[in-house]
């Protein structure tokens, strides 16, 4: 055997293993979050009746008074993440890494898939190495790999989709593999799967088609196929003309060229990868005259004008980019920066171990200090811009001492000291979701505005304002709209005490954008409105 095989089949190894710690160790430890729990919510009642059923059992999973359902089911989301969930939660789970279990395996995949593309490829041990560095050093990718949702399947599904396509085959059984993966794309995420369409056309119209040519009965059969079946799909889960944010539009070019900015500046500030790299790129390809090198930049910029250019995303919403739907090109940003450090470097493996250890493992690349990387408010609560660090340090010494959970530590109040079936208003209303999962005994109150359409002749207790609560959970400044609520407490003849406070920060900052990411535990100061409060009901008159 080779001495440079024997290099990548340990590379290989300590690849996979250091993955597989990375995307499982301490999966469960911090509840889900809020569109993590509606996705295993949801999971579960796929299990349950083979739909993305809206009512669980005496719950309703109803975000933004059901915005997303039609005849009680979620036709909003395009569902795979819903069925893939539910082979892994049924009725009675509440255990988070469970919910996660199948996304971290994605990203197992994902690697091996990859480690598959290099040993065919035959490319040099010193890329091996860069590459390895590379993932390893990419907290983002772990992040994204460890949430129940979308993500992980759709970066699987990207990677497994450009590998067919680079080395696309004249028959008809490759076409179907290859329209098999990507309708699965389309029914992860609309939106991904559009942006990585238009890459791969433009890439096949500019270089594909003089290499690997296909037949034009081939194309006509994988763009039909898609249309009929991916027409399907849409017919059943259709996000069109749903105002899910109830924000005004935006003038489009405004829109388009502003999360376009956002989109290369937030993908440097979450380090997908650093900016002053993939923008050097072109640059380097000509120098070099590396076209795979100039393919892959061209790739990203379609990719992410594409974004740019469909993105739902209102600019009041939040002043960053929706870095989510940014997630297909993390392995190709990977790719980029590797590829750019072996340029640079040539024969010299020292500056090229050397470049990959700062471009990889520190944030300095992405301007760290320099106001590149910026501070940001999440819900009141300012995250600052980080110094420059070890963003890989930073993650390995959390998942050794995570912080606590403030949804975990509500649920777990709820599972032992609310009674079956008391009803539970939660505050803010998106943090409805993990309670319901962690803590499925109660019944969560007043998701829903008005008793119109779908919802008529549903329990009064799902309505704002109907039926008073037994218990409200208020978490951090959503305590003021508790006590904001006098007119409807006199209506209903009620007051709520305050009977428990959990004093920990309110909202979970486990978010895998790192620009909501905290490492480090936020304390709670005293009397900030920063905590969890607990209210129980009792007659007016007491």
């Amino acid at each position: 055997m080779q001495p440079c095989t024997i290099q990548k089949i340990a590379l290989t190894i300590t690849l996979l293993a250091a993955m597989a710690f990375l995307l499982l160790f301490r999966l469960d430890h911090y509840a889900l979050w809020d569109d993590e729990a509606t996705t295993a919510l949801f999971g579960q009642s796929v299990a349950q009746t083979g739909q993305p059923d809206a009512r669980r059992g005496k719950n309703l999973i109803a975000y933004n008074s059901g915005v997303e359902l039609k005849d009680l089911k979620n036709r909003y989301i395009p569902p795979l993440s819903f069925y893939l969930a539910s082979f892994f939660v049924d009725e009675d789970s509440t255990s988070a890494g469970t919910a996660r279990l199948p996304f971290a395996i994605s990203g197992l995949l994902t690697v091996g898939i990859l480690l598959m593309w290099l040993w065919r490829s035959k490319v040099s041990v010193l890329m091996w190495i860069l590459i390895w560095i590379g993932w390893l050093g990419n907290v983002s990718m772990m992040l994204y790999f460890r949430q129940c949702r979308y993500y992980g399947p759709v970066i699987c599904l990207t990677v497994i989709l450009s590998y067919l396509y680079l080395r696309r085959k004249a028959s008809f059984g490759y076409v179907a593999v290859l329209t098999l993966t990507s309708l699965s794309l389309l029914s992860a995420n609309y939106l991904c799967y559009a942006g990585v369409m238009l890459v791969m056309a433009i890439d096949y119209l500019v270089w594909g088609r003089h290499s690997r040519r296909l037949p034009a009965s081939h194309m006509i059969a994988y763009i039909g196929l898609q249309l009929i079946f991916g027409g399907a799909l849409f017919i059943m889960y259709w996000p069109f003309g749903v105002d899910v944010y109830g924000m005004p539009s935006d003038p489009w070019w405004t829109k388009f060229s502003t999360l376009w900015i956002w989109n290369w500046r937030d993908l440097n500030t979450c380090e997908f990868a650093a900016m002053v790299v993939l923008l050097s790129a072109p640059i380097v390809a000509y120098i070099k005259q590396d076209t795979w090198l100039a393919r892959s930049f061209t790739a990203l910029m379609v990719y992410i004008t594409a974004v740019a250019a469909l993105s739902p995303q209102p600019l009041a919403l939040m002043p960053v980019a929706a870095v989510r739907y940014l997630v297909p090109i993390l392995p190709l940003c990977i790719w980029i920066s590797a590829r750019m450090i072996f340029q640079v470097a040539g024969t010299r493996r020292w500056l090229a171990l050397a470049l990959a250890a700062v471009v990889f493992g520190t944030n300095i690349p992405h301007g760290a200090g320099w106001g590149f990387q910026r501070s940001v408010t999440v819900f009141s609560q300012a995250i600052p811009a980080p110094g420059p660090r070890s963003t890989i340090v930073e993650f390995i010494r959390e998942l050794m001492n995570p912080h606590p959970s403030a949804y975990q530590q509500a649920a777990d109040w709820i599972t032992d000291h609310v009674q079956e079936g008391k009803s539970v208003w939660v505050v803010p209303g998106y943090a409805t979701y993990p309670l319901m999962y962690h803590a499925p005994k109660a019944l969560y109150a007043w998701q829903l505005q008005e008793e119109v359409g779908q919802f008529q002749g549903m329990a009064a207790i799902h309505f704002f304002g109907r039926q008073a609560p037994d218990y409200i959970v208020a978490f951090g400044p959503y305590q003021e709209q508790v006590d904001g609520l006098t007119e409807v407490w006199q209506r209903l003849g009620v007051r709520y005490q305050s009977v428990h406070v959990i004093p920990t920060y309110w909202y979970d900052l486990i978010r895998p954008e790192l620009f909501w990411h905290t490492f480090q535990p936020i304390g709670v100061q005293p009397d900030a409105g920063q905590d969890i409060r607990i209210f129980q009901r009792v007659a007016a008159g007491r």
